[in-house]
């Protein structure tokens, strides 16, 4: 049985392959209520030198083989 993320719920891992600042620390997927989404996590530090996170989340890109089936009415 394949994992599935419970509503509202994300897993993100390290990023090995980041190359750049603009690229993120962590990325992974999970649901916001019933949907599918991409995230993407930075470390930041802020001016105090405290470390935080930022983080977004997109709906999941084709580019990366995330495609919607022609079968999907939404």
């Amino acid at each position: 049985m394949a994992f599935e993320h419970k509503p509202n719920t994300a897993t993100v891992f390290f990023n090995g392959k980041k190359s750049g600042d603009n690229q993120p620390d962590f990325t992974g997927k999970g649901k916001v209520g019933d949907s599918l989404m991409e995230f993407a996590m930075w470390r930041k530090k802020t001016q105090k030198g405290d470390e935080y996170f930022y983080m977004s989340f997109k709906e999941p890109s084709e580019r990366f083989g995330n495609k919607k089936s022609n079968d999907d009415p939404f």
